[in-house]
């Protein structure tokens, strides 16, 4: 009976050579493609980058002004704790009216607009401000 089914089977094939081969070519560039696909997820986290100011400082301190339709409480962790933060450089990014921050080469980091963007020097910095780490960015977690 299996004898039966592998006769027919091979015959089946042997009709069809062409489009078996096709099959057997996508079959392969998709299960090669998922692969690299998994490959980029695993692969070390890129070192964040550190922006140093033109007179060798590493702090640049900067005021940001929250937009009024901020939560109360969390307008006052960030005024307390935003001297770490700049407008123009740091580690660490987050957005004015977000909850979370980000390294500069996370995806999230890169969908925030520019004029919404605040800056922190360490994480410390960013966590006294009332941001949480993201989930989506590889290195913070």
């Amino acid at each position: 009976m299996l004898a039966d089914y592998l006769t027919r089977i091979k015959a089946w094939a042997g009709e069809r050579r062409e489009d078996v081969l096709v099959a057997a070519i996508i079959i392969t560039v998709a299960v090669g493609s998922f692969g690299l696909g998994r490959l980029s997820v695993v692969w070390a986290p890129q070192k964040p980058v550190e922006v140093i100011a033109p007179d060798g400082s590493a702090a640049i301190e900067a005021r940001v002004v929250q937009p009024a339709s901020a939560s109360a409480d969390k307008g006052i962790n960030q005024a307390a704790a935003i001297s770490g933060a700049a407008v123009s450089g740091g580690s660490f990014v987050a957005s004015k009216s977000g909850s979370a921050y980000h390294l500069l080469n996370c995806p999230g980091a890169k969908q925030i607009k520019e004029e919404n963007k605040i800056y922190f020097q360490s994480r410390e910095a960013a966590e006294r401000a009332g941001y949480h780490p993201a989930g989506n960015c590889p290195g913070l977690r």
